[in-house]
């Protein structure tokens, strides 16, 4: 089974994917999000929109591209749970559009490369072990994340805007409109404060499906 987790900064995937761990009667393999050596991080969230601009493309692209080596690596595992799916990488680089730190020319030529090559590749091909089983959407309000990155107190989160978080919540919501046709969805309240209702809610849907399976 090949379960990848969807939803924004904050949802409280790291802690869902602990209870999950728990909870699943198998051995799953974790991705955890590939943000090691990357060399634009810092400067893609800086307040300086000169700086960020430079710097924001190019990390979206090195994101894409970890995430892709990484769902490839992931084949060799019969169970796998991802932080975060490919799928999420657009989220993130249509948010750095409409906030400017990608112009409009490089913004197209990346939506439809991820449109018409990335998403077809997973989707297309998952009843042979080659995409999501299953992908849950952590769905959080933006209040609900932005509480969870102030208590948390990772310094480069901090000092973002939370207009930014409030826009990242709502591309989620505009992102799984548009790919719920196409992928395994399950949503899931991200908002109640004991992830252990909702991680046993995916647990008993991924037993069910297991069995039927079977």
């Amino acid at each position: 089974m090949k379960i990848a987790i969807f939803g924004t900064v904050g949802a409280g995937k790291s802690t869902l994917i602990e209870h999950l761990n728990r909870l699943l009667p198998e051995k799953y393999e974790v991705f955890w999000e590939p943000l090691s050596d990357n060399p634009y991080f810092e400067d893609s969230y800086s307040p300086d929109l000169k700086v960020a601009s430079a710097a924001s493309y190019k990390m979206e692209l090195l994101m894409l591209s970890n995430r892709y080596k990484q769902f490839k690596e992931s084949k060799k595992f019969e169970n796998v749970i991802y932080d975060r799916g490919i799928m999420d990488t657009i989220i993130f680089a249509h948010c750095n559009y409409e906030d400017g730190r990608i112009d409009e020319k490089d913004w197209n030529v990346y939506r439809e490369y991820f449109e018409i090559a990335v998403l077809p590749s997973i989707f297309e091909h998952r009843n042979a072990n080659d995409g999501y089983d299953l992908v849950v959407y952590l769905k959080v309000s933006p209040e609900k994340s932005i509480e969870r990155i102030t208590n948390r107190g990772i310094e480069r989160e901090l000092k973002v805007d939370h207009k930014f978080w409030t826009k990242l919540v709502n591309m989620y919501d505009r992102w799984h409109k548009h790919l719920e046709n196409k992928f395994p969805f399950l949503v899931v309240d991200g908002n109640i404060d004991n992830p252990e209702v909702y991680a046993q809610q995916i647990v008993d849907v991924v037993n069910e499906m297991n069995s039927k399976k079977a």
